[in-house]
């Protein structure tokens, strides 16, 4: 399918929860009486910590990528992603039959291919979430510089994206309903996926 796609933005929720949090697509409302159901804007809602003990740390005091301090949501799309790549300003990704390409920048869609075969099907198992702190995370994306690893893994039945300090693997971020996660290149932004579509995050100074 040819480049410059147009799809309507969907609406979505700027601000950051805090380090626990989940998809608020996975919820949905219906609008008035006669009315279709409403589809839920994109974003992130405030979510109880994950039941991890000493393994959970939260934001960095002095964040160096986008996810691992505060963040302001700014821009989403309802395409799915199982799992997600940044190539320069373009960010890539794939779900069950299909490749779609972004702009890293607005999430505009450039590009969608069925090129034939699950895309999807080789993507890792999510990591069972007692083995987080392990050497080999399968799957494990890592942030510029190194120093955190994004992870999908589980909890109970929901899917969830983790943001660990490869250090210490202690829990920086975590995002419920949440299943692909990526950083650009220079760590500036910040692109999370599922079912439900994609949104970008960058840092933002709260109050600034």
């Amino acid at each position: 399918m040819s480049s410059n796609l147009h799809r309507t933005p969907p609406e979505i929720l700027v601000d950051d929860p805090g380090p626990w949090a989940v998809a608020c697509s996975v919820f949905s409302y219906a609008g008035g009486p006669g009315r279709r159901r409403r589809q839920s804007p994109l974003g992130l809602m405030l979510s109880p910590a994950p039941d991890r003990g000493a393994a959970v740390s939260g934001l960095e005091a002095e964040p160096t990528v986008a996810g691992t301090g505060a963040v302001r949501i700014v821009a989403g799309t309802r395409e799915p992603a199982h799992r997600l790549w940044f190539e320069g300003d373009v960010l890539h990704g794939v779900s069950p039959y299909v490749r779609r390409t972004w702009s890293g920048s607005d999430l505009a869609l450039l590009s969608e291919d069925r090129p034939g075969g699950d895309l999807a099907d080789q993507i890792p198992l999510p990591v069972h979430p007692d083995a987080l702190d392990a050497e080999d995370l399968p799957g494990a994306v890592e942030a510029p510089g190194g120093e955190f690893l994004g992870v999908s893994t589980r909890e109970a039945r929901a899917e969830v994206v983790a943001i660990l300090r490869a250090s210490d693997r202690a829990i920086v971020r975590w995002i419920r309903g949440a299943r692909a996660i990526a950083w650009s290149p220079q760590g500036d932004k910040l692109a999370i996926g599922a079912e439900w579509g994609i949104v970008l995050a960058v840092p933002h100074t709260p109050g600034g």
